[in-house]
Formats: structure tokens, C-alpha cells, sequence
């Protein structure tokens, strides 16, 4: 059928943005508007607050890190020569090495030491002096009469012979003041020491030919009336050790007699233990004192005022006599019958003090004037082989460890022995023997 133009309906186009027409006043304000660019991106805008900075990074050089690597090495390598130095300074090596030993038990054992002799056991006597006072109270009064008193030191320069005086010898001051020993004494000789002549001497204490403050002096020199006329008046003589006190005559107070003996029973145990503590100090290293072996003689000192009116001071004076033996002599001498050894074997008893020894019989009167002493010895202590250890560091200077066991077999007296060499990578020993230490061992 055929179709009229009126029945063709032109269909209603469909509404969009783009049909939409712009207003006028929007075409003027856009005209001088930048273009847009459909592709290009305009990211918004950041605060300058918030902008972080970065440092740029350096591009990597091949050349400073090869530069810095061979710092390093130098360094390292200086490092270690450093310490190779160093550890080679202070090169050494130190022996240490456990002795040949024996225990040794004394069972109330006696012995003999003089003070001269040839292949004996010798022995030497130390003299130690001290006063002590104490406040007692005083019971009364009295009228007293005493004689003065000292310490004087006879020497003998007669001859080589001991010389003995009697009881009661006259010892006279340059004023005339005469003193006596109230005992016999000897003088012993006097001698040859390094080539130089010694005088003999002894210490002995004098007193007063007569009460009163008269004979109190001071320090003085003394002439024998007795030998007048005689060679020997010139060559015996004698010296004050301390000053001439104690005489007095008049009233002076006195002290019950259980008050007298309860002081000087304390005054001698204190005098005892201060002397025999300041003659342990006096010993030199190498000698040995036994307080048991050592005796003390107390003498009473005139008596002098107390701080307080109603108490009297007592005084008393104690002489220690001590006897001194070398320690390495009296080591040897003790293991003589204990042990069979050659004759350059020497023989150490370290703890010699554990010892317990005592004089057999009666003490001594005089340990100054006895030329012979017997003593008993009981205790168990180590006897140690004494190795020649100077000779030892000098075979040793040079060698390597391995040599350690050949070098031992020339000293029996080691056990055996372990070394350490420094620094750690050497296996000789220091040629210089000085840079060699050898320790030894304590014995169980």
C-alpha cells in the first residue's frame, strides 16, 4: 500500500548534553579558557608544608668501592702485624714442674747444734730487751735502800782465747764509780770475720758498789781495776748498753706482796709474747726462731711514781734469749737420717714452724755463753728435693718442647713439669734463659 508523506512520523529525537545550547555569557568567560586535552594529567596541588626533600642518590662508582676495599685489607693487614709485634715483645715461657718429695715423721727425735764446728748443725742466739710498767696500789711506806744498776757489753781484745771473770768483778767508771757482776761470766775470744778482726763480747747486767742516787748515770765507758798493771787492762774492757738507774736511799712506798706477784705475773706473760712477736720480726728471711727454744730471764726495775698519789708504779725489765737456725742447714740436718741420698742432693722442709721442737733436759741458764744445745723434735711435714732450677732455665734456653723430657732426665729431683711458650705459635723456648720461668709446685 501505498504510503502519504503525512503518514510518515519523523520520530522525537532523544534529549542529551550535547544538544544542550551554552548560554551567551558562558561563551564569553570561556573564550580565553585553556583547551582541554582529553590525554594530559593535571595532578592537584600539594601544601610547600608537606614537600619531603630527598636527597638525590649518587650513582654507584666502581672505582671508590675497589678504592675502599683496599683500605680495608691495609687496614686488617696492619692490624695483625700489630699484633704479631706486640705478642713477639713479650715472647717467654714459664716451666712449671712438681718436685720429688717425701713425708717424714719425727717422733720425739733428739738432735745437737753448736755454735762453731765444721759439718754440724750451727745455730745462733738473738738477745731482745723490753721494760713494762704497771700501777699497783700502795699499802704503806718504808725506808728503802737500793743499789743502781745496768747493762754493760765486755769485749775482749786479749787474744783469741775465751776469758773468764769472777763473781763480784769490779768494773769502774772514769769518775771512780765502781760496778759489779754479781755472777762469773766468759768472754768469749775474739776472731777473724772477712778478714777483719771481731772482739769477742757478751752482755752483762752490774750494779752498784753502793745504794744511792749517786751511781744513776748515763751511757759511759768501763776499765777493770783488777787487771791494772797487766797487758789485758788496755784490751779488756767493757761499754754501757743503757744508763745506771735505780739507785735510791730513803721513804718510798710499798706494795703488798700477793699485789707485787699478780702485777709481774701479767708483766711477764706480756713481756714474753711482745718479744718473742718483735724477735719473729727480726729474723731474716732465710733463718728460722722457735719461741721454744728460747728462753727469758725477768728482772725487777725500782719501782717509780703512779699517776695517781694512792698507787705505786712496779717495773719490770725481760731479757729473751732466742735460738736461730738457717733453714736449708736445719732441713739437711733432720732428713740425715731420714733419707739415703748422693751427696749434691739438697733437701727442703718448707713448713719447718709445723715442727714441734724443745730442749731436752734443763733450758740453758745462759744461751749467750753455751756452746752446744740439745733439742727433741716431734711432727710430720714433706721433705722436698731442691732442683738446681738457674741451671735448669739455662739448658732449656733454645730448645724446643720436645726437648722437655730429654733435658728432665739430667734432673731426678723433677717429677714432672708442662710448659707454656709465648706467644702461642712458637714451639721453642726464649734463647735468653732470663725470659724463662720456672715455678714450682706446692706439695699436697
Amino acid at each position: 500500500m501505498p504510503k502519504n508523506i503525512e503518514d510518515i512520523i519523523v520520530p522525537e529525537k532523544k534529549r542529551s548534553i550535547r544538544n544542550i545550547p551554552i548560554p551567551e555569557w558562558r561563551k564569553k568567560n570561556n573564550r580565553n579558557a585553556t583547551p582541554f586535552t582529553p590525554n594530559e594529567y593535571h595532578p592537584p596541588a600539594i601544601p610547600r608544608e608537606n614537600i619531603t626533600v630527598h636527597p638525590e642518590k649518587k650513582k654507584f662508582s666502581t672505582s671508590s668501592w675497589r678504592r675502599g676495599k683496599s683500605v680495608w685489607i691495609a687496614a686488617g693487614v696492619a692490624f695483625f702485624v700489630l699484633i704479631f709485634a706486640i705478642l713477639s715483645f713479650f715472647n717467654g715461657a714459664t716451666l712449671t714442674y712438681t718436685p720429688k718429695s717425701m713425708a717424714l715423721s719425727f717422733d720425739n727425735e733428739t738432735y745437737t747444734a753448736k755454735k762453731s764446728g765444721e759439718g754440724e748443725l750451727l745455730y745462733s742466739v738473738i738477745k731482745l730487751s723490753g721494760d713494762k710498767g704497771l700501777e699497783v696500789p700502795a699499802s704503806g711506806e718504808e725506808t728503802v735502800s737500793r743499789k743502781a744498776g745496768g747493762t754493760i757489753v765486755v769485749y775482749n781484745d786479749a787474744s783469741s782465747e775465751p776469758q773468764r771473770l769472777l763473781e763480784n768483778t769490779r768494773f769502774e767508771t772514769p769518775d771512780g764509780l765502781i760496778y759489779r757482776v754479781p755472777n762469773a761470766i766468759i768472754i768469749p775470744g775474739k776472731k777473724n770475720v772477712s778478714g777483719k778482726t771481731q772482739s769477742g763480747s757478751v752482755e752483762v747486767v752490774v750494779q752498784a758498789d753502793v745504794a744511792g742516787e749517786k751511781y744513776n748515770i748515763g751511757l759511759t765507758d768501763f776499765t777493770l781495776p783488777g787487771l791494772k798493771g797487766s797487758a789485758r787492762f788496755t784490751t779488756i774492757y767493757a761499754r754501757s748498753k743503757t744508763v745506771m738507774s735505780g739507785g735510791f736511799v730513803g721513804m718510798e712506798k710499798v706494795v703488798k706482796d700477793e699485789d707485787k706477784a699478780l702485777a709481774k705475773t701479767g708483766l711477764e706473760s706480756a713481756l714474753r709474747d711482745e718479744l718473742i712477736s718483735a724477735a719473729k720480726a727480726q729474723v731474716p728471711e732465710d733463718f728460722i726462731l722457735f719461741p721454744s727454744l728460747s728462753s727469758v730471764v725477768f728482772e725487777d726495775l725500782p719501782q717509780t711514781n703512779a699517776t695517781s698519789e694512792d698507787n705505786v708504779k712496779f717495773n719490770l725489765r725481760a731479757n729473751l734469749f732466742g735460738v736461730m737456725f738457717k733453714r736449708n742447714d736445719l732441713s739437711d740436718h733432720l732428713t740425715l737420717k731420714k733419707i739415703t741420698r748422693t751427696a749434691d742432693e739438697s733437701i727442703d722442709i718448707p713448713t719447718l714452724d709445723s715442727l714441734g721442737l724443745s730442749f731436752t733436759g734443763t733450758t740453758p741458764s745462759d744461751l749467750l755463753l753455751s756452746e752446744e744445745i740439745s733439742f727433741s723434735v716431734t711432727g710430720q711435714v714433706n721433705a722436698i728435693w731442691r732442683t738446681d732450677e738457674v741451671s735448669l732455665k739455662i739448658d732449656l734456653a733454645g730448645k724446643s718442647k720436645r726437648d722437655i723430657p730429654s733435658i728432665l732426665k739430667n734432673y731426678p729431683t723433677v717429677i714432672s713439669a708442662t710448659a707454656v711458650v709465648r706467644p702461642f705459635w712458637k714451639n721453642s723456648f726464649p734463647s735468653d734463659s732470663t725470659r724463662i720461668t720456672v715455678k714450682k709446685l706446692p706439695v699436697k
